[in-house]
């Protein structure tokens, strides 16, 4: 069992866990509509270029620009352009009638807009403020056919997906989902709706980590709760070796009972464990086989959700190839909070947006093992492990979980 001793910095362990990272070397396709959420695997490039030809950008009359002046900014008005159609040759010292999106007749360089005419029989008034070239969209001035529009280890949105669906592609190559195995430890451990026994505690840590897992797009697997027992340990460690990722909670401290982290030291490689992070010091992560990356997160709930954001996310976005940033804004304190500097520390915070300005509210009820606050939680502030605390009106960095403030 090897692994680096004393506790890292919060960028310290999230580079130990990104360097010990072995990303998919697999990949598959599948069907544009299949695709969201998903990291691809290979560079997407436009098959057709957006717009495809030159259209009009608003309802109005194509003519050419020179004719409009010739003429004295009266046009015969002969035909119209319609979406889907093909307009042919605008005839010279004529004016035809457009729609929005509709190819431009060929010849005609400029669009004045409907609102700005007068008709009067067959013949099509123009201010004399028209300017040439107005109300184009030209052919490819979005993108061009064989332009890359995506790189390798990008997750794909709805908005990705519209974009590529414009540029004609129909299937994407991407990195299977990372199979990850979840699980709880601890003989205190009982499932919601069964009698408590004298010294249980009902077990919260495994569902939100499936939870979180399938919120990002992992093929998440519920390994069930494994009793505080090396022999168990050790049989439900050495069958995981399956999957991408083992993720356990509970037992990865330094008390007697806390026994995953001595039993995952036994059959794999310890990469490190505890970080100088509030909540959260107690986390292992490492290697079980040759495949399966293996996070041993902390039982306090609070823990457990803290070290998931931190460090299992990144890691999972680095499994397939995907590049990881924290997250973080800056905000205005809407209240005080101090405290003996040492850790990094994260606090739930409500986050209201409110005349422009991001305010934090650090909520009541800090203790690793509260989960009241989560009601009202939205984000973290993040305090340095130097920093004292904060007063009321001074800027904070936060760490959003939701769009929603």
């Amino acid at each position: 069992m090897r692994y680096r001793l004393g506790m890292l910095s919060l960028e310290q362990a999230r580079d130990a866990i990104l360097a010990g990272i072995t990303p998919s070397t697999t990949t598959q396709t599948v069907p544009l509509a299949q695709a969201h959420g998903r990291f691809t695997a290979r560079e997407l490039r436009a098959q057709v270029d957006n717009p495809a030809f030159d259209n009009s950008a608003m309802d109005g009359y194509a003519v050419r620009a020179a004719d409009l002046v010739a003429a004295g900014f009266v046009l015969p008005l002969r035909g119209e352009c319609r979406c889907g159609g093909a307009p042919g040759k605008l005839a010279a010292a004529t004016a035809v009638r457009i729609f929005t999106g509709a190819p431009m007749p060929e010849g005609a360089d400029t669009i004045v807009i409907q609102e700005d005419v007068k008709l009067e029989g067959d013949k099509v008034i123009f201010p004399k403020s028209a300017q040439p070239g107005s109300h184009l969209r030209r052919r490819g001035e979005d993108f061009r056919r064989g332009d890359a529009l995506y790189h390798p280890g990008r997750k794909l949105s709805a908005y990705d997906l519209a974009l590529l669906s414009a540029a004609g592609v129909a299937e994407i190559p991407v990195y299977p989902r990372a199979r990850v195995l979840v699980a709880a430890t601890g003989d205190e451990l009982a499932a919601p709706g069964t009698p408590l026994q004298p010294g249980q505690i009902y077990e919260s840590n495994r569902l939100a980590t499936l939870l979180l897992l399938r919120e990002l797009g992992m093929d998440a697997v519920d390994g069930g709760t494994v009793r505080d027992d090396p022999v168990a340990l050790r049989a439900w460690l050495k069958s995981s070796t399956d999957y991408d990722f083992v993720i356990t909670s509970g037992g990865a401290s330094v008390g007697d009972h806390d026994l995953v982290k001595q039993v995952f030291g036994e059959i794999g490689a310890i990469k490190f464990w505890k970080a100088k992070i509030k909540p959260g010091k107690p986390i292992a992560f490492g290697r079980v086989g040759t495949r399966t990356h293996f996070f041993a997160l902390p039982g306090n709930p609070v823990s457990s959700l803290v070290t998931f954001k931190l460090f299992v996310e990144p890691a999972l976005i680095a499994w397939h190839h995907g590049v990881s940033r924290l997250p973080q804004l800056a905000a205005t304190a809407a209240n005080d909070f101090r405290r003996h500097p040492g850790r990094t520390e994260f606090l739930r915070a409500r986050l209201v947006a409110e005349n422009g300005k991001l305010l934090a509210t650090a909520l009541r009820g800090q203790g690793s093992h509260m989960l009241g606050p989560l009601r009202e939680t939205n984000g973290f502030i993040r305090v340095e492990a130097d920093s004292a605390g904060f007063r009321q009106g001074e800027s904070v960095v936060v760490v959003p979980l939701s769009t929603e403030f």
